[in-house]
């Protein structure tokens, strides 16, 4: 073997020995994040009671079961001010307008002052002056007349007067005084009244709404009967739903109607039908069908489009629960609490596929034969999240 082979043989042996060498173990690194005693989400929502807590929250189950519910359907409704609740407030005579506080969209209450009118007319602008010049003369004409009984009286004692005089005399003072008590009170009822002392007419809300429009600006002169502005009522409110005709007969008139707004998970407002004007839309083949908002509805707006969703008089099977069991958090999802047996109960995220009046037909989220908390639901998500304390 020659000395070239002889240092490749060696080369190549010190190569092997050094790749057969153990690597040396890396250093152990701790991980980014770490999470002491972790919990199932479903054993962060139980909330567990006394005896007498679950008495005290009046908590109150249903056993959730498949049973019949009314079919519904889902249509396009707009918000709506009941027919005759829209008034529009005129000029009661001919002036010039001042103090205008009524601003449109602001809430208004009974009896609050809208604008002010100064008549044109002297005789309404100077009602409030006669009424103080008449009030001044029979309070003249009764002093007058009460003198006249005291002189009267004395000469009678002198034997001066008649008796006849005096009686007559008496008899025109108990006029002059009935004179004066009526032109006193004919003041103070002006005084009370809308009329002002310079004889302005206070034009007041009729009653408690919001100021839809306003048709004048302060120092305007209107005539008579002018439209001043326009006040709706709203603390009811009304859902008109077009119906095709065809399907007019498939809604059941005797059960309400679920709105909801559009674009939100806010709950469900119930509204009743109510008696309306019949109307339809012969382009659109449809028909109205009207329902009322409770008070509750006050978020919504008159003109605003919603949600209905109208009941049919066919039923369907479906997995039902009250609607009292159901709960909405901040970001709109939907939770029941359900009864673990125990005084123990577990807040459970469930999906609504529907409202059938007064219950909700329940998606995926539940199964046949739990119990769900009805009555004290609300007190139980208080108690979970810490609320009053």
């Amino acid at each position: 073997m020659n000395a070239s082979m002889r240092w490749a043989c060696a080369f190549v042996a010190v190569l092997t020995a050094g790749c057969s060498r153990e690597k040396p173990a890396a250093p152990h690194s701790e991980p980014p994040a770490h999470v002491e005693s972790p919990r199932k989400e479903a054993d962060l929502a139980t909330v567990k009671l006394s005896a007498e807590a679950v008495k005290r929250l009046g908590i109150e189950t249903v056993v959730v079961k498949l049973d019949s519910a009314a079919a519904t359907r889902s249509l396009g409704g707009e918000v709506t001010v009941p027919e005759g609740r829209m008034l529009t407030v005129t000029a009661p005579v001919a002036g010039t307008v001042s103090a205008m506080s009524a601003q449109p969209g602001s809430r208004v209450a009974r009896g609050t002052r809208l604008l002010v009118l100064a008549p044109l007319s002297s005789s309404e602008r100077d009602q409030s002056i006669e009424a103080r010049r008449g009030v001044d003369a029979s309070e003249a004409d009764a002093d007058a007349a009460r003198r006249r009984v005291q002189r009267l009286e004395s000469l009678l004692k002198e034997g001066a007067a008649s008796v006849r005089s005096v009686e007559e005399a008496r008899a025109q003072l108990q006029v002059s005084e009935a004179a004066r008590n009526a032109a006193r009170e004919r003041l103070g009822a002006m005084q009370q009244g809308p009329v002002g002392p310079e004889g302005q007419l206070t034009i007041t809300a009729p009653f408690d709404g919001v100021v839809q429009s306003v048709s004048v600006a302060s120092g305007q002169t209107v005539a008579g009967s002018a439209p001043l502005l326009q006040i709706a009522q709203v603390n009811t409110l009304w859902v008109r739903v077009p119906v095709f005709a065809g399907d007019a007969d498939a809604i059941d008139p005797s059960q309400p109607a679920s709105v909801t707004r559009l674009g939100t998970s806010n709950p469900p407002l119930l509204a009743r039908r109510v008696v309306a004007p019949l109307k339809g839309d012969p382009t659109a083949a449809s028909v109205e069908f009207v329902y009322e908002v409770p008070a509750g509805g006050a978020t919504l707006r008159p003109g605003e489009r919603v949600m209905a969703e109208l009941p049919l008089r066919t039923t369907q099977q479906a997995l039902v629960v009250p609607a009292a069991s159901l709960l909405y958090d901040i970001h709109g999802d939907t939770w029941v609490y359900e009864d673990l047996g125990g005084n123990a109960y577990a807040r459970r995220r469930v999906q609504v596929a529907r409202h059938a009046g007064d219950r909700a037909v329940i998606a995926r989220g539940l199964s046949a034969g739990v119990k769900v908390v009805t009555a004290g639901a609300a007190e139980l998500f208080g108690t979970e999240f810490g609320a009053g304390h």
